[in-house]
């Protein structure tokens, strides 16, 4: 058959406990209060929340820049990873950005799946030289249709 367009299933659940995360999105934990999901930063890209198995979802429709606003900065240099789930069925790139007053950011580029849910943890020590005490924005730039959950900082 025809490869599905969207997800059919959510993103898998999180069993990080709460104690142990700082949530910038995620139905499972209480997310930065005040986070803009979609600044106006002058991007082409589309953003929409969409229910998938009653799970809300990022939907980032013709990407090409995305960013993320937190409510407050976030002192996440206690944390040891970025964890992210991401789904596409036609992406080639993807590239993920934590950002420090300056500001100073790193790109880690991702390997992007054209089947399934990929989760993965990044080492912040990968987003060097960003001041993880004072980390004040996410950017996520790439192509196609990519889905985003679970976008947190954990142990």
């Amino acid at each position: 058959g025809t490869p599905p367009t969207t997800p059919t299933t959510a993103a898998p659940s999180p069993t990080v406990p709460a104690a142990n995360v700082i949530s910038v999105f995620s139905n499972v934990y209480t997310n930065i209060p005040g986070t803009d999901l979609n600044p106006n930063w002058g991007q082409a890209t589309v953003v929409t929340q969409v229910p998938i198995q009653g799970n809300n979802t990022l939907k980032y429709a013709g990407l090409n820049y995305q960013g993320i606003q937190l409510g407050s900065a976030q002192n996440v240099s206690t944390k040891n990873f970025l964890h992210l789930d991401f789904w596409s069925a036609n992406s080639s790139s993807l590239k993920v950005y934590i950002i420090s007053p300056g500001p100073v950011e790193t790109p880690v580029t991702l390997t992007v799946p054209t089947s399934g849910w990929s989760s993965i943890d990044i080492p912040l020590s990968s987003f060097a030289p960003v001041a993880l005490n004072n980390v004040i924005q996410l950017k996520f730039d790439g192509n196609g249709d990519i889905y985003l959950d679970n976008i947190y900082f954990r142990n």
